[in-house]
């Protein structure tokens, strides 16, 4: 009777054992999700080659720091969250730290409403625009010269639990040291909804008037398109037009697809192309894409994740890229028969959380 008592009781503990550690998890659970700060750092480091027409170009090739950013989120009070992402891999323009500083954004939530204020990205359609720099890989040449990071004001209403619409009031894209008093007026819708059991399809779209010269406004259309299949395969199209006032109608645009295959969770392989056109004529405009310029660019990435939860992340790539056609902006990597290979070690890690 004493052994079996014995028995009993120690199994009793180790049961209020199990259980209190059970308990513990998911109390350091509640506590990593219910925090005051979360701090995390992003970097990327990469050896790439790149050859014009057949010929290397030693400046462009050798291992290169892309990116390095800490990043800070979390909850204020019920509702009221707030964003900062400081990059340091950026080239300041304006001599300020500002111009390092990609978000610094609050937010509050109440409803299905929200409101938010601070440096934001600019609400432009699109998936491949949508990404952080740090996950872009051979970027169109739209989103490798928009500067979509402006001081803004912004709100949105959930009309349905898959469809959102914000309004922002921001700096215009073109907004220089010399000239801040430019603006755009952005208006955004991001669905969701689930076609089938096995399909889901996602959107950004959005309508913009951007001020590119003082009373003269460029308008955009962006419709991001996102099909999933069974979690694992997906489908992104993204198409837009931006059209002057001289109404050059369909001749300076961007489209990018793309399709990814999540082969496992350490393992995924994407293919892609992009084809941006500047057709306008008039010498006076501003764009993203320079005047006259027609550039296809194709390629295929792989990628392994050895490590890949809630708090970090490591990631090793492997991508190759080549272009066709023409490119009047010197600056941008991709010119005309371009061929760029990059294989590249990307890592976040979660350094600390406070309550």
């Amino acid at each position: 009777m004493k052994l079996k008592r014995t028995a009993a009781l120690a199994a009793a503990a180790m049961m209020g054992m199990a259980a209190y550690a059970s308990t513990s998890d998911a109390i350091q659970q509640k506590e990593a999700e219910d925090h005051l700060i979360s701090l995390d750092l992003d970097a990327r480091l990469d050896w790439q080659m790149v050859t014009y027409e057949g010929k290397s170009d030693r400046s462009q090739t050798g291992f290169i720091g892309k990116y390095i950013a800490l990043k800070a989120h979390g909850e204020l009070t019920d509702g009221l969250t707030y964003t900062w992402r400081q990059r340091f891999s950026r080239t300041p323009k304006d001599n300020t730290i500002w111009d390092q500083t990609d978000i610094l954004d609050i937010n509050y939530k109440s409803g299905k409403w929200d409101i938010g204020a601070g440096k934001q990205v600019v609400l432009i359609g699109g998936y491949e625009y949508d990404r952080a720099p740090i996950n872009l890989m051979c970027p169109n040449l739209f989103v490798s010269n928009v500067a979509c990071y402006q001081f803004g004001v912004s709100g949105g209403f959930q009309v349905t639990p898959g469809d959102h619409l914000a309004l922002q009031i921001s700096q215009s894209i073109f907004a220089t040291p010399e000239d801040r008093n430019l603006y755009a007026y952005n208006l955004m819708w991001r669905g969701a909804h689930d076609l089938n059991s096995h399909l889901r399809l996602e959107t950004i779209w959005s309508v913009n008037e951007v001020e590119y010269l003082k009373g003269k406004y460029c308008n955009y259309v962006a419709l991001g398109n996102k099909l999933v299949v069974n979690d694992k395969v997906t489908l992104l199209v993204d198409l837009m037009t931006r059209t002057y006032p001289e109404n050059n109608l369909f001749k300076n645009n961007t489209f990018m697809g793309e399709l990814s295959w999540d082969i496992n969770p350490k393992w995924k392989i994407t293919g892609k192309v992009s084809y941006d056109c500047n057709r306008g004529v008039n010498l006076t405009e501003m764009t993203e894409v320079a005047r006259g310029s027609q550039l296809a660019i194709g390629g295929i990435v792989g990628e392994w994740y050895p490590i890949r939860n809630g708090r970090h992340l490591l990631k090793v790539h492997a991508a190759i890229f080549g272009s066709h056609g023409s490119n009047y902006n010197p600056s941008d990597l991709m010119q005309k028969d371009t061929m760029y290979g990059s294989v590249g070690l990307t890592w976040h890690m979660n350094l600390l959380n406070f309550r």
